[in-house]
């Protein structure tokens, strides 16, 4: 049988490891807790810098878009100025090739 004296020093040990259990859990509860803290604002950091950048893209899309239009824009008004230039040009050769012409 287990005596008195062996019984009390079984219960220390057991007391002892058992301190040192709840220590660990309460460090790892500390580690864990500042773990979630910083990674809680890393993600909200990630998402702040993916919003930004689809802003910036949303942005650029659009002046993408408003230099596509003026582009169409301007080739349109040049078609139209080579059009109107032409049919001018080609009159006034028309006048000038009348008025030389002798009858």
């Amino acid at each position: 049988m287990v005596d008195e004296h062996t019984n009390g020093a079984l219960t220390k040990h057991f007391e002892k490891d058992i301190n040192t259990l709840h220590e660990r859990t309460q460090e790892t509860k500390t580690s864990l807790s500042t773990h979630e803290a910083v990674c809680e604002e890393r993600y909200e950091n990630i998402l702040a810098a993916i919003e930004a950048y689809t802003q910036k893209l949303e942005n650029m899309h659009k002046e993408v878009s408003d230099l596509k239009k003026l582009a169409t824009e301007g080739r349109t008004s040049l078609r139209t100025l080579f059009f109107v230039g032409t049919t001018v040009a080609a009159v006034i050769a028309g006048v000038a090739a009348f008025t030389n012409i002798k009858w």
